[in-house]
């Protein structure tokens, strides 16, 4: 072994929260991948796991769970009530495994089929619109503040269902749940507090819409679900749990894939022009930048029995730590995998998972991006990036820009 990969991966000395791999984790991954595709990192004790076809494989398997309830309220300060975060945590989507997996998968899932995706294509352009049409372009834009925040939250709100003079309250609510799962640098003890009422205002606010009798077949998915629960399909915490889950992965994925979308074209400049050639390819230029540089770029899964992962024995309660965007950029699975290559070919990136889990809002970010960069590429050409080096959401779990300022031509 190498003496830098001996050092880092066998002394456990990888730091995931640098500077220098916030900016760029992409060699880090391909020490890992060449070293150590199975990693015990001591201080966390989770096994993390880099090559594509192992990624997949534990997606795949069963008897690996989303379930880490346990582990994320083992985080809490001690004293904090955590009542209102466990309701939320337990029956998200995300957490849940097997057939209550399946049954509220099914309660959901028919609002972001491709088939009723394509319906929302007039929303999508609409809320474009809005976002751009008081834009100065002559001057720098906030790209994050200005399109890809407010665009995605409106698209998936109005398509839940909820009033828009909530819009705002909705946002703060889910954003505060979230920021306490590690997407905020702030205290713990802070992100818990902001946590516990977002939450608590929640389960609040769909309550209130479940005595006012919400559930009378506007169409939306937010009646839907509330009449799943007037019909026993579904509890309270389930419908408040997903409601949550959704807002937020809806609007934080959709987000991050235009941001960096925008800095992968604005990077790779030549890209900019053969898409303005042939805008045909523009979905599949949606596809590779999920696969380039992923939103999400780590998730995990648990250990429930004694079992060997690699070459490394697991106990129960072991963290598997997939690193979607290793896998995105293996060499095993794809040539050139450094590339930004709209005409990639190669198996379906792992950015929206595999298998049971996979993201059940995959089509709807799609058409988002892709209505997105319609738009934006004629922009594209000749802007140039204002704010390098650009900072990096400090966590590496999930890649966006906490800014991205662009000076259009």
């Amino acid at each position: 072994m190498k003496g830098s990969a001996y050092v880092w991966a066998m002394a456990g000395m990888l730091d995931f929260r640098s500077p220098e791999f916030i900016e760029n984790p992409y060699p880090t991954y391909a020490l890992l991948r060449d070293e150590r595709p199975f990693w015990f990192e001591p201080h966390s004790r989770h096994v993390y796991i880099s090559r594509y076809a192992d990624i997949k494989a534990v997606l795949l398997n069963e008897r690996f769970i989303s379930d880490r309830t346990d582990e994320r309220l083992g985080r809490l300060p001690a004293g904090t009530s955590s009542t209102c975060l466990r309701r939320v945590l337990h029956d998200r989507l995300m957490m849940t495994d097997g057939e209550e997996h399946r049954s509220v998968r099914r309660q959901v899932s028919w609002a972001f089929t491709a088939a009723q995706v394509r319906t929302y294509r007039d929303l999508v352009r609409a809320s474009l619109a809005e976002a751009v049409e008081p834009i100065e372009w002559s001057g720098p834009v906030d790209v994050l503040r200005q399109i890809a925040l407010p665009v995605p939250s409106q698209v998936i709100l109005t398509i839940l269902g909820f009033d828009e003079g909530d819009h705002d309250s909705l946002r703060l609510w889910t954003d505060e749940f979230y920021e306490w799962l590690a997407s905020s640098p702030a205290p713990m003890a802070e992100r818990t507090e902001h946590a516990v009422d977002g939450t608590g205002r929640m389960f609040e606010y769909v309550e209130r819409q479940v005595r006012d009798g919400r559930a009378d077949s506007d169409g939306s998915l937010l009646s839907a679900l509330i009449a799943s629960e007037e019909a026993g399909a579904l509890t309270t915490d389930q419908v408040v749990a997903n409601l949550i889950g959704i807002v937020n992965a809806a609007h934080e994925t959709t987000s991050s894939l235009m941001l960096n979308g925008t800095v992968a074209l604005l990077r790779n400049p030549g890209v900019i022009e053969d898409l303005l050639q042939h805008p045909d390819l523009i979905p599949a230029a949606v596809d590779e930048m999920a696969r380039y540089d992923a939103p999400a770029q780590i998730i995990s899964r648990l250990v429930v029995e004694a079992t060997i992962v690699g070459d490394i024995a697991c106990e129960p309660g072991t963290l598997l730590a997939l690193v979607l965007a290793s896998g995105n950029r293996d060499e095993r699975a794809y040539d050139d995998p450094d590339a930004f290559n709209i005409r990639r070919e190669g198996p379906a990136n792992l950015s929206f998972g595999h298998g049971s889990h996979f993201c059940v809002g995959t089509a709807l970010a799609r058409l988002e991006a892709i209505e997105y960069f319609t738009m934006m590429l004629p922009r594209l050409r000749g802007a140039r990036i204002v704010n390098e080096p650009i900072p990096w959401r400090p966590t590496p779990a999930f890649r966006t820009p906490d800014e991205l300022v662009v000076q259009f031509a």
